[in-house]
């Protein structure tokens, strides 16, 4: 097989999904001037961030620990994580003041025809996600096989 195959190919696909559908909503929403769009496109941008972490994790899990560095690269992944956990907490403080603005002086959306066509494609990628990475090492864990008490 090729270089990028498997969990990798599924990983790259989907970030390039995922920099178009960003790119879009955020368009959309500073067009229709929707705060829900926006919001959703930088949670798109923190999936993205996700699969990133999670291609560096496939491609740090091959490196071999030797002499300088024992550790290696095992927890390279929980590093990322609380990177992108560290950014969806700023994202979310961010949009909850902009929500708490908009409560006071209320706005009206514009085109809400383009932003629910963008909703659509959004809730389209999402359903795309979850089927592409229905069986991936991810999102499901190892189950243990026969009986985990006795042993057997």
């Amino acid at each position: 097989m090729g270089r990028y195959s498997g969990r990798s190919f599924r990983l790259i696909l989907m970030c390039v999904v995922s920099i178009l559908l960003f790119v879009m909503e955020l368009v959309i929403a500073h067009v229709g001037n929707s705060l829900s769009l926006a919001s959703d496109a930088f949670a798109v941008l923190s999936h993205f961030l996700s699969m990133i972490i999670g291609l560096f994790g496939v491609r740090a899990s091959s490196i071999k620990q030797h002499r300088k560095s024992t550790y290696g690269f095992l927890r390279a992944d929980v590093v990322g994580a609380f990177g992108n956990t560290i950014f969806a907490v700023a994202l979310m403080f961010s949009i909850l003041v902009e929500a708490i603005k908009r409560y006071i002086t209320p706005q009206k959306t514009e085109e809400p025809l383009l932003v629910l066509s963008a909703g659509v494609i959004g809730l389209f990628f999402n359903v795309l996600n979850y089927v592409i990475f229905l069986d991936c090492c991810y999102c499901a864990g190892r189950r243990p096989q026969g009986d985990t008490e006795t042993g057997k």
